[in-house]
């Protein structure tokens, strides 16, 4: 299996520039950084649309998401950006926004995920953000409710 996967990536991929890496560094490339640190996303995150970080609906948001095991925040990730891999600088460096979508607590959170963009409705109660938040990742899949 690992000629086939070679002989296609370097067909892909080959070349004299491909010398240039080390093995780490080309899984770096391939995998994305294994290390998952939500709090750097937390730190680096932009608001808009009347968010702010110390807006109760943001911090319930952020209490909810550091709670999550890892596949659940594996999970948000493809949800919010449309991949479950830590960019090589990690998530510090991912542009990643929060805007508030209006105040319907029925209204299930949605993303631009070309733009790692998150739209979060203004809930109230942490109860009501978990149910949604995890409703809307783990029940959507492509352009539809699974």
């Amino acid at each position: 299996q690992f000629k086939a996967f070679h002989g296609g990536f370097v067909a892909v991929c080959g070349g004299p520039a491909l010398e240039l890496f080390h093995s780490e560094e080309l899984e770096l490339l391939v995998c994305g950084s294994p290390h998952f640190d939500f709090e750097a996303l937390q730190k680096g995150t932009i608001y808009d649309d009347g968010f702010t970080s110390a807006h109760p609906t943001i911090r319930l948001f952020w209490e909810v998401l550091h709670s999550l095991d890892l596949p659940l925040k594996r999970k948000f990730l493809v949800f919010s950006t449309g991949s479950d891999r830590v960019p090589i600088k990690g998530l510090g460096n991912l542009k990643f926004v929060i805007s508030r979508h209006g105040s319907d607590e029925l209204r299930l959170p949605s993303a631009h995920t070309c733009f790692n963009h998150l739209l979060l409705p203004e809930y109230k109660t942490d109860e009501v953000l978990r149910k949604q938040l995890l409703k809307a990742i783990t029940d959507t899949e492509g352009f539809h409710i699974v």
